[in-house]
């Protein structure tokens, strides 16, 4: 049987299975209205035994829209579990909202399937009148079911679903085991109770606060709840969150430092701060982290040197997370130490540097990337490389032409799409010379794109020779042709034109 998520996995076979549902079943249909004939055999087809059948007509019965609904609602009582759940799924999809009550009737379906996707569909039509229904679906033998329905209740964001939701995290998830006549037990991973997590942050309502402050414990889902929670901005947060950064338990201190991040308010920045001098690395991580989320010019005065003193840190994931947040608050006086962090021997660390110095759009940055590109590491030239392009910098270009011949094919094509995308034409004769000796199929490729992008005649002359080369790899080939198309009917060719 289809699930949602594999609806429209079937596209290349559609024309075919189409044309076989129309001939095959519109035999007298004629004197029909011809929509009406369509949307029946479409139906019809969701409870074909090819999945391929079965799976377009889902496709096509959504792309109709609102001519298919009553076919639809209809459908959910066919005698066909697949055509139910099929059914159910298309018309949370199409959005209309007169399926609503057959929707609620159908959570009572026997196949756990219809059941799952009539509950999200609820969601997807934002049915508040069917949240007494879910909620009682909470209750539901199938984990999957369960867990749809907590979704649903989320994309509805009613309060009433609060406590019963509390009330889930309470259970483990993804399935039940009786106990007695009554008592059920669940058992599984971590995802019923998770989305229970982001359904709560979704409605917002402040009675799910403690519970919530309660998970943050859990290393599982704790880091969720902390997403939830700051959502839930106010002083009772806020004031709760002070007590658990002393708490003994690391996990605790962690997420809750990932509350403040969350909620963003100045008042924590000098809280956070002192959480840098943490005993346990997590805890630093996490809120090296944070603080770059803090970019208001007042905040930045107080944790521009308390990141820049974290980059001394013992742990190198602690100082990977400073150098990011430098990135993000765009640190001026961080540029040098960041510049020295690239010639770092853990990729980590130097790669969160290059991708910081490229924030900056800035002069000095960029000039400390150009510096590194001799740097030993090939992955770590090619990500210089890429980073450049970002910025922009045209001062760029020679550094990375001499790149064309570099030893590593990878860091070449890296080259070639960065010179294409800096625009200057100075590139043009390198890359033809270096189209000469270039046996990788993938930086021939990007560089006759880039050519064709860079333009000009001596560049539309190239291509022509690589276009019509019958020696030459067929997509080079197809690249150039399409390069010259654009280009001598009086356009620009960007990097869009070759898909």
């Amino acid at each position: 049987m289809i699930k949602r998520d594999e609806l429209f996995s079937c596209k290349s076979a559609k024309l075919l299975v189409l044309m076989l549902l129309l001939f095959g079943n519109c035999a007298g249909c004629l004197e029909k209205d011809p929509v009406e004939a369509h949307v029946n055999s479409l139906v019809q087809g969701l409870g074909d035994e090819d999945e391929r059948v079965s799976s377009v007509s889902a496709n096509e019965l959504c792309e109709i829209g609102e001519p298919a609904v009553d076919p639809l609602i209809k459908a959910l009582k066919d005698d066909n579990s697949q055509v139910r759940s099929l059914a159910a799924q298309d018309l949370g999809i199409i959005g209309d909202k007169k399926a609503t009550n057959s929707l609620i009737e159908a959570l009572k379906d026997p196949v756990p399937e219809v059941r799952m996707n009539s509950a999200f569909s609820l969601g997807e039509l934002q049915a508040t009148e069917a949240v007494e229904p879910l909620i009682e679906l909470l209750k539901d033998e199938d984990g999957e079911v369960v867990r749809y329905t907590v979704i649903s209740l989320g994309m509805l964001k009613d309060p009433r679903a609060t406590e019963p939701l509390c009330e889930v995290l309470k259970r483990d998830d993804a399935s039940i085991s009786y106990d007695g006549d009554s008592d059920m037990r669940y058992t599984g991973n971590s995802d019923i109770r998770s989305e229970a997590v982001f359904a709560l942050g979704e409605i917002g309502d402040p009675r799910a606060v403690d519970t919530l402050l309660d998970l943050l414990s859990d290393k599982e889902i704790g880091s969720y709840a902390a997403s939830s929670l700051g959502l839930m901005k106010g002083e009772y947060v806020f004031g709760k969150l002070i007590k658990l950064l002393e708490n003994k338990n690391p996990t605790i201190r962690t997420n809750a430092v990932s509350v403040y991040e969350h909620i963003q308010d100045p008042a924590a920045v000098p809280i956070m701060i002192r959480m840098l001098n943490d005993q346990v690395p997590e805890v630093r991580r996490e809120t090296a982290y944070a603080l770059g989320h803090f970019n208001e010019s007042e905040e930045i005065a107080q944790t521009e040197e308390p990141l820049i003193n974290a980059l001394g840190d013992s742990k190198v994931e602690v100082q990977a997370a400073a150098a990011g947040s430098l990135g993000l608050i765009e640190s001026k006086k961080a540029i040098p130490l960041l510049a020295e962090i690239i010639q770092s021997k853990d990729s980590t660390l130097c790669e969160t540097a290059i991708y910081s110095l490229a924030r900056y759009k800035d002069p000095e940055a960029a000039d400390a990337l150009i510096d590194a590109l001799g740097n030993e590491n090939w992955h770590i030239r090619m990500e210089i490389v890429y980073s450049l392009m970002e910025v922009g910098d045209t001062r760029a270009v020679d550094p990375i032409i001499s790149l064309l011949v570099d030893e590593n094919y990878e860091v070449r094509k890296s080259a070639a799409s960065a010179l294409g995308k800096l625009g200057d034409r100075k590139a043009v004769e390198p890359i033809i010379k270096a189209l000469e000796t270039e046996r990788e199929s993938d930086v021939r490729i990007t560089e006759v794109q880039a050519l064709g992008i860079l333009g000009g005649p001596e560049a539309i002359k190239c291509l022509s020779r690589v276009s019509t080369d019958k020696d030459e790899y067929k997509y080079v080939r197809n690249s150039a042709e399409k390069a010259l198309v654009i280009l001598k009917g009086g356009g620009t060719v960007n990097a869009s034109s070759f898909y």
